[in-house]
């Protein structure tokens, strides 16, 4: 089956798409709603609290994780990070997301990761490009989206400046660009809590926010276990074949690479100076698990490991949806 999508066809993309519903079958059966906390700010709210319904709310997130899953594999594809052209990515992506049930709702990190990989996106498109402004804006400015619907994602304004220069050589008057894109959805917030009268900034929110060990649940089926392992070998399966990742690429393609292992730290770092649910977190490890784990099977050859390993996750992934074993 996942052979299907080695070909890059219009009709494989499409086909994405009732595959995530078939994967995610117990989010239609089943609906679990996200509630918002006290804390949520004026974004959040505008989606959250306007869709409450809970079988609608995971109707937008399956078709929220197809449209990812298409701007990953023009990504993917656009940028050229293997020799073979494949739609692997987006899949890997659908399967990431949802292979932990209990993740399986539309939550505000699901939204948040759509601002990262357009932020990712733009920039891919700095290479090489003399003048590259609005570019390097408009990834402050998404990556300031991202972490306005998930606060750990603050961290990636490093991430950004570190890509940046990365990619190119970053001259100050383009830092200055790229500040002033992440801090004008901010500008936004604080104007639009000044018009409510809304103070500036809760403190006690900082304080919760920042330093505090991540919860775990400890008291879970053992196919739950097995489901945080395949997102945790997946990471150290990419760190082991980093070079298997860049060799025999042109620099171009070695140093976006690089980016994408850049993402893989800074969920890391976020995760360590955030507050933040253990497990919402991984998440945030679906995009560039998704870009490296395609890369790999796009050059491998092993095709017939690659369905049974692809098998042996789907029947994990129902098994937990749907609890059918007790152990």
């Amino acid at each position: 089956m996942i052979e299907i999508f080695r070909r890059n066809l219009f009709v494989n993309s499409i086909l994405l798409l009732p595959y995530i519903f078939i994967l995610r079958l117990n989010t239609l059966i089943n609906p679990v709603s996200f509630a918002l906390g006290d804390d949520s700010n004026v974004f959040q709210k505008i989606i959250f609290l306007h869709i409450t319904n809970p079988l609608l709310q995971n109707v937008l997130a399956n078709l929220l994780i197809f449209g990812q899953a298409l701007l990953i594999n023009h990504i993917f594809i656009k940028n050229r990070l293997t020799k073979q052209i494949t739609l692997f990515p987006g899949l890997f992506y659908i399967i990431f997301v949802s292979v932990i049930s209990e993740n399986a709702f539309f939550s505000p990190i699901l939204v948040a990761n759509t601002f990262i990989i357009l932020a990712v996106m733009n920039v891919f498109e700095t290479y090489k490009m003399p003048l590259a402004t609005s570019f390097i804006f408009n990834t402050g400015f998404l990556l300031a989206f991202a972490s306005l619907f998930y606060s750990p994602y603050f961290a990636f304004i490093l991430f950004g400046l570190v890509a940046l220069i990365q990619l190119r050589s970053f001259k100050p008057i383009e830092k200055i660009q790229f500040f002033i894109g992440f801090f004008v959805p901010y500008f936004l917030l604080f104007t639009y809590r000044y018009w409510n009268n809304i103070s500036f900034m809760d403190l006690d929110f900082i304080k919760d926010i920042f330093f505090r060990w991540p919860l775990f649940r400890s008291d879970s089926l053992l196919v739950f276990y097995l489901s945080v392992s395949i997102l945790l070998a997946s990471v150290i399966l990419s760190l082991a074949m980093y070079g298997n990742l860049t060799a025999k690429k042109n620099i171009q393609a070695q140093k976006k690479i690089d980016c994408i292992f850049w993402i893989l730290f800074f969920c890391l770092l976020s995760f360590l100076i955030f507050n933040s649910d253990g497990l919402i977190h991984l998440i945030s490890l679906a995009f560039p698990l998704s870009i490296l784990i395609g890369c790999l099977v796009s050059d491998s050859k092993y095709k017939i490991l690659h369905e049974l390993i692809h098998i042996l996750i789907i029947s994990l992934i129902f098994i937990n949806q749907f609890k059918l074993v007790s152990f």
